[in-house]
């Protein structure tokens, strides 16, 4: 086939190719409609005009007979794609055919269709299908002979499945029919006969029979079973422009919403599906929004409804538009091609042409999945579709909700419910209805249900032990008030945090955190690493919160304490990007980071304490509330006597040596009116004292064994990120004598985008949530499921969509915006009706 003209549209960007087609050329389609392998191959030459030569997806309108003379107009480069439409010309009316989408054979970036989900964990296992384009039937034919590939070509044309097998031969594969798009897809291993069940479900169903709802504007009287506002949609949830969200069909907006409720209900976080093989089938009942939708502009690009779940979601299976979608998805899943599959319907009657005897509307979607895998990964089994031919026997199946075995509960210790969404409006709504929630579900089970949905950037955790505690953060949050358990903020882009240890003060207010498990079996660990060294129990004297005032004490407890509530961290799911340590915290960051065992940490803590004693009892530590440079000036007046020991911020820094020296320092201070505060320590660290005891920690530590850390290492000795193989004994003296540079390394990292947690003891569980809670709210990704290892997930209510009306002037016929092709629809005024369906 060749085109006889091939001319620019002129300030356009688009191309015009215009031919023939008769029996001269192809005689064995006399009088049929033209396949679509030769029409997919028709919109390949069309595309290599204009440097898009392979077909991205094809959409057959109205059958094309031949003979004809033909026009297809390929659109301006968007997105690296061109838009195509194949039209004919009868007398003096124009007949749309198909529109298709090219792009160039080699594709670098994909276009952006809306929204897309964040990525998913790596996966390691698990066959993964490919969309695999293809330009002519000769290199579909090349790919199936190939055998890497088994070809799926779907087609709402039986004719296709008459022509397939002439162009491919013996060598053609089965054909899936009336799907609308054609890929190719890694085989994979049929699973048999295993029961497919139901693990979620959401849908739109009218409230009953009643009159035209007023808003269709219909001059006509007839009764019928009509949605409520199903022209409403959360086009911003979905990264859509009102523009965008007008010509999407309004049965494709509502399989969008009950596709996301859907996974909600089933416990899954939709986000997480992209990249999965979860497959799409789904049909809707007419096209009449869009057919006048797209004879009103000739640039709406159009999408089948399946396709549009799939690429709103970022789904990696088939994606099939058909009337048989349970029955597809059951086999998809059998035959090993999908993982997961959606199946759905939706019917909105947009014209008055579409009444077909008692009307009705509607839109439903479930969510199904092998019985083996919904019990592997914990998702509840709400039915088992059944093998009776009959559509009501599938209801007649395992009706029942399948719980996994509780764990035993962690008893009267606080949780953190994490709300989010993507407004505030929504975020307050959400609250709101939560509410009813608690009437009948207990806490935890509601809050890990919560844990398992999307993060958005609107988020609020609400901390609590009981009902009463939850309601009143939750009213807080929907009328719009802070409270003390709730933590209310916007998310910063998702990042890992670095863990910061902190040096020097602690509160040892650590009963209820080592009634969590998580931290008292670390504890236990510390302390079975530190018998060799001390003659005390560590868990005796947290329990007791009495640590006696003694530097060999104080600091091995410390380093236990900041060991264990890092692994408290971790057991959130908050795994650092990098450790920072202030002083004797570099010890616990050294383990934590993997770069000291267990053992050779309490060694070094333990070890340089006993050391320590030494010079305990002539020395001490101000902190000074000056930028560092004054204070460098201001001490100069006590040469050889005081020395700056830490610069934890720009304008705190902390000065120690002889103890007479600070008095007079802190009396000078005073009396400039200058903040100082005299610390709790009973020896000068970071200063010439330690001078006194080099010798003793570098033999006391001379057998310790670093090694490559798994997670970077920044050094408050240096300022910069360190080997750690060099955390031998003489660094471990130069962390005690060297002034800290905190506040340098904390601005190093921060220039460098880094975010912060605190690995320091706080005074009980909920202040350590409250941490958790602020650090989510910086971005950083938490599992907050730890929070409740005995629950079960509760049906909660689901996003709330915050809904304006999108619907074009449907008013005038197919043929009278046909002869207006250049205006493009607009949408009706939007409603300020926000309320979920």
């Amino acid at each position: 086939m060749v085109f006889d003209l091939v001319e620019p549209i002129a300030g356009t960007g688009a191309l015009l190719c215009c031919g023939d087609l008769d029996e001269g050329t192809h005689p064995w389609l006399a009088g049929k409609p033209l396949p679509l392998a030769l029409l997919t191959e028709l919109f390949a030459l069309a595309g290599a005009e204009a440097g898009c030569a392979r077909v991205r997806e094809l959409h057959p309108e109205a059958d094309l007979l031949l003979p004809a003379r033909f026009q297809l107009r390929v659109g301006a480069l968007e997105n690296g794609m061109r838009v195509v439409h194949l039209y004919t010309r009868t007398g003096e009316d124009w007949t749309r055919h198909a529109t298709g989408v090219v792009e160039p054979a080699v594709v670098t970036e994909p276009a952006d269709d809306g929204w897309h989900p964040r990525p998913p964990a790596p996966r390691t296992t698990g066959p993964e299908p490919r969309i695999v384009p293809f330009t002519t039937t000769e290199q579909a034919s090349a790919r199936v002979r190939g055998g890497e590939r088994q070809l799926v070509f779907a087609d709402e044309h039986e004719a296709t499945a008459r022509v397939l097998p002439e162009v491919l031969g013996a060598a053609a594969p089965p054909l899936i029919v009336r799907a609308g798009v054609a890929y190719a897809m890694d085989g994979t291993e049929a699973t048999g006969d295993e029961p497919i069940v139901v693990i979620g479900l959401s849908g739109r169903l009218p409230e009953g029979i009643g009159p035209v709802p007023e808003d269709r504007g219909w001059d006509i009287a007839p009764r019928g079973a009509f949605l409520r506002a199903p022209g409403e949609f959360d086009a911003a949830f979905f990264g859509l422009s009102g523009e965008q969200a007008v010509v999407i069909d309004p049965q494709q907006r509502l399989l969008l919403e009950t596709a996301w409720e859907a996974f909600e209900t089933a416990g899954i976080d939709p986000e997480r599906m992209r990249g999965e093989r979860v497959g799409v089938f789904a049909g809707v009942q007419g096209r009449h929004y869009e057919s006048l939708v797209w004879a009103a502009s000739m640039d709406t690009r159009p999408m089948p409804a399946a396709v549009r779940v799939a690429q709103a979601f970022g789904l990696a299976g088939p994606a099939v538009d058909t009337p048989d979608a349970c029955r597809m998805a059951v086999e998809s899943l059998r035959r090993g091609e999908s993982a997961m599959a959606l199946a759905g319907w939706a019917n909105v009657l947009a014209t008055p042409d579409a009444l077909d005897g008692e009307p009705a509307e509607g839109a439903g979607i479930v969510v199904l999945q092998r019985l083996s895998d919904a019990e592997r990964l914990g998702h509840p089994v709400l039915a088992t579709v059944s093998e009776q031919p009959e559509p009501v026997a599938a209801l007649l199946g395992s009706v029942r909700r399948v719980r996994p075995e509780p764990a035993e509960p962690i008893a009267d210790l606080p949780m953190a419910w994490p709300l989010s969404a993507k407004s505030e409006g929504a975020l307050r709504e959400l609250a709101t209805r939560l509410l009813s929630s608690l009437d009948t579900d207990a806490p935890a089970d509601i809050g890990l249900s919560l844990a398992s949905r999307t993060e958005f950037t609107h988020r609020a955790v609400v901390i609590g032990e009981n009902p009463a505690e939850f309601r009143a953060g939750l009213i807080a949050l929907a009328d719009g008030r802070t409270a003390p358990n709730l933590v209310l903020g916007t998310a910063a882009e998702a990042t890992a945090p670095v863990l910061v240890f902190p040096g020097g003060e602690l509160d040892w207010r650590t009963n209820e955190l080592l009634e969590h498990p998580v931290f008292a079996d670390r504890i236990a660990d510390c302390e079975r690493a530190l018998a060799a060294h001390v003659d005390w129990s560590l868990t005796e004297l947290l329990h007791n919160e009495l640590v006696p005032d003694r530097v060999d004490v104080v600091l091995p407890v410390h380093w236990a304490v900041q060991v264990a509530v890092a692994a408290l961290w971790e057991s959130f799911g908050v795994r650092p990007s990098a450790v920072l340590g202030h002083g004797d915290g570099e010890i616990a960051a050294a383990v934590v980071c993997g770069a000291l065992s267990i053992e050779d940490g309490a060694k070094v803590a333990a070890l340089r304490a006993r050391a320590l004693r030494g010079i305990v009892g002539r020395g001490g530590v101000v902190a000074v509330s000056l930028p560092e440079h004054e204070v460098v000036d201001r001490i100069a007046y006590w040469p050889g006597r005081l020395g700056v020991a830490a610069i934890d911020a720009p304008d705190s820094v902390l000065v120690s040596g002889d103890a007479g020296a600070l008095d007079e320092l802190m009396y000078r201070f005073k009396a400039d009116r200058i903040r100082v505060r005299r610390l709790p320590a009973g020896h000068a660290a970071h200063s010439s004292h330690v001078d006194e005891i080099e010798q003793l920690v570098k033999d006391l530590l001379a057998e310790v064994a670093p090694g490559p850390a798994a997670v970077p290492f920044f050094s408050a000795v240096t300022g910069d990120w360190f080997d750690t193989t060099e955390l031998t004994a003489d660094y471990w003296y130069w962390n005690l004598r060297q002034p800290v540079l905190f506040a340098h390394a904390r601005k190093a990292l921060a220039d460098q985008g880094c975010v912060f947690a605190e690995a320091g003891a706080p005074a009980g569980l909920r202040p350590f949530l409250a941490e958790v809670a602020k650090a989510h709210l910086r971005g950083v990704a938490v599992d907050w499921r730890a929070c409740f290892p005995g629950a079960r997930p509760a049906e909660l209510p689901t996003y709330p969509f915050q809904r304006e009306r999108y619907w074009a002037d449907l008013t005038h016929s197919v043929s009278s915006q046909s002869s207006q092709s250049s205006r493009s629809p607009t949408p009706a005024a939007r409603s300020a009706d926000h309320s979920a369906a």
